[in-house]
């Protein structure tokens, strides 16, 4: 058995002390009355202040269920504005990874046709190198050939006669 406050009623009353014959107001002799408990000021409450505290509770959540409402309602609308973009941004990226394997085939070309012609370059420059050395040395033969010469022309006509 409880009382108002929710406690067993033997809690609110404290532990049971023996009682005396002279406690005893009538009945059986097993049966014990005791007088009630000194009663303590209860509060008092004004239903009328409660029932306002209440309603302006019921007012702030009321906005607040309102302004959450109003969120959710913007975010699902920016959610479908985001997601009635999906098609137009998924085909700009099929676009710009097409564009990107086009181009990196473009540039690979154009790296092969660079090491062609470095390769190029490098045989010309070899090339160029061999024709020097042989002209050095066609120069440096004409030019033995042409002091061989002069010396045999030398050697070969006799003094002239001065006029």
């Amino acid at each position: 058995m409880t009382d108002e406050t929710g406690l067993p009623l033997m809690e609110r009353l404290g532990p049971m002390m023996p009682v005396e014959d002279s406690e005893v107001i009538a009945g059986p002799k097993n049966l014990a009355i005791m007088a009630p408990p000194a009663h303590r000021e209860r509060p008092v409450t004004n239903l009328g202040r409660v029932f306002g505290q209440f309603a302006e509770l019921q007012q702030q959540i009321a906005e607040q269920v309102v302004a959450l409402e109003d969120s959710v309602y913007q975010q699902r609308q920016d959610l479908a504005q985001a997601i009635s973009q999906l098609p137009d941004i998924r085909d700009r990226i099929n676009w710009l990874i097409a564009s990107f394997h086009e181009q990196s085939k473009k540039d690979e070309s154009v790296r092969e046709k660079l090491n062609r012609h470095d390769a190029a370059l490098v045989t010309l420059a070899e090339a160029v190198r061999s024709i020097h050395q042989a002209q050095n040395q066609w120069q440096g033969a004409i030019e033995d050939l042409l002091r061989v010469l002069a010396s045999a022309k030398a050697v070969a006509i006799p003094a002239l006669p001065e006029l």
